[in-house]
């Protein structure tokens, strides 16, 4: 059976794609700390090795894996022509083969941040499908500024493939100072960003071009920086609800307001249970939400789903564990999640500690567990940092040891 044909993409847009790709690779396998500005400055011309790019014969494979992971390149048989090109302007052209002879879409991993992070396949139907509406919302912008990164299906869909629909410039604005990006903002731009990200942005603006629009994702939004956008001179701030699995699944405009489902989804179920059904397929998802239905079809969200994992064939919910971590005179904060590396599953836990906590209060908390929690809910790890671990969108993630 024929793969499905995707839209070409660009030299630029590939570029935009592999410069997320390669910046997350290097961060996790290699240890790299790449600045966004550092990553942006790549140019098609670049050489992988150590005239450039510097990989050893390692961190070339790792590179190579994530790119074709992410472009399911070996659908085609032209993943290993990634590793004979010297040049990032060689992986370009072996992307844009593969996406010629069709590949059935591309591959999002998700954060990590209710479980183990996993890679997830969006069809290129389904991905157009997304496009075109967004293409139709913001068919009055002419440029697009990057707040995300564009690996992401977030950061995909709109700072690579919507502006490849609409032939839009991108400007990463990661790479520019506070005040660079002040000035070079325009009335006609479209900010893609998340909310953790809006606070640093504000800080670094006195205000924004009358007329230019937002769209925040990845978390929800809260009341008072949807406020403070507007407040800054923003004509509308857009609030999109989905997640890696899904893609976009729902938008709206204002806090007060449900959200509105996208023409891709119908209702499904609601509370616990909640979830959407594909339109074209009738496939029908769960959301990570419990939510509620209103008469009109609105979507409310009621709280993220408690979810349980198995520790020793037994329920545990980690939420409920790193709740009562928190409440420890010695913590401020907690993180707790299942360590799938150990040979039989169990939780770990990721502190921070009360000012004048002193450092030996690690074992305060593991004496502290083993006498209050269940065997199935106690950490049989707990680290403990300065902040508990974030992505780069500022969403929960995991940790070593």
């Amino acid at each position: 059976m024929p793969m499905p044909m995707p839209a070409p993409l660009s030299d630029t847009a590939c570029m935009r794609l592999l410069r997320g790709l390669l910046a997350q690779e290097l961060s996790q396998a290699a240890g790299r700390r790449l600045r966004p500005a550092e990553a942006a400055a790549w140019h098609p011309g670049l050489a992988l090795d150590s005239e450039g790019l510097g990989l050893d014969s390692l961190e070339l494979l790792a590179c190579a894996s994530a790119v074709n992971g992410f472009f399911r390149l070996h659908e085609t048989g032209l993943e290993d022509h990634l590793l004979v090109q010297p040049r990032l302007e060689g992986w370009v052209r072996v992307i844009q083969a593969g996406l010629a002879e069709g590949t059935s879409g591309f591959d999002f991993t998700t954060s990590g941040s209710t479980g183990v992070p996993r890679r997830v396949t969006h069809g290129h139907a389904a991905l157009a499908a997304e496009v075109a509406h967004w293409a139709a919302v913001f068919a009055d912008r002419r440029r697009i500024i990057q707040l995300v990164p564009a690996h992401h299906i977030y950061g995909c869909i709109f700072n690579t493939l919507l502006a490849e629909a609409l032939g839009l410039e991108v400007l990463d604005g990661r790479a520019l100072s506070p005040g660079r990006l002040a000035r070079a903002l325009r009335a006609d731009d479209l900010l893609v960003g998340f909310p953790a990200g809006w606070a640093a942005l504000l800080r670094g603006l006195d205000s924004l071009p009358p007329g230019i629009r937002a769209v925040s994702s990845t978390a929800p939004l809260p009341a008072q920086t949807h406020a403070a956008l507007r407040a800054a001179g923003a004509a509308e701030v857009l609030e999109v609800y989905g997640s890696s699995e899904t893609g976009g699944i729902a938008a709206r405009a204002s806090p007060a307001e449900p959200f509105h489902l996208l023409p891709r989804w119908h209702p499904g179920q609601d509370s616990e249970a909640a979830s959407v059904i594909e339109t074209a397929t009738g496939r029908e998802l769960l959301l990570p939400d419990r939510a509620a239905w209103d008469e009109a079809g609105g979507l409310r969200l009621l709280g993220r789903r408690d979810a349980a994992v198995q520790v020793g064939g037994v329920n545990v919910f980690p939420a409920q564990v790193a709740a009562r971590l928190a409440g420890h005179p010695l913590v401020a904060e907690a993180a707790v999640r299942l360590d799938v590396t150990l040979p039989e599953p169990r939780l770990k836990a990721f502190v921070t500690l009360r000012q004048g906590a002193a450092r030996q209060a690690r074992a305060a908390l593991e004496a502290w567990c083993r006498e209050h929690l269940p065997a199935a809910e106690r950490p049989v790890r707990i680290a403990v940092g300065r902040r508990l671990p974030k992505s780069e969108l500022a969403k929960p993630a995991d940790w070593r040891g």
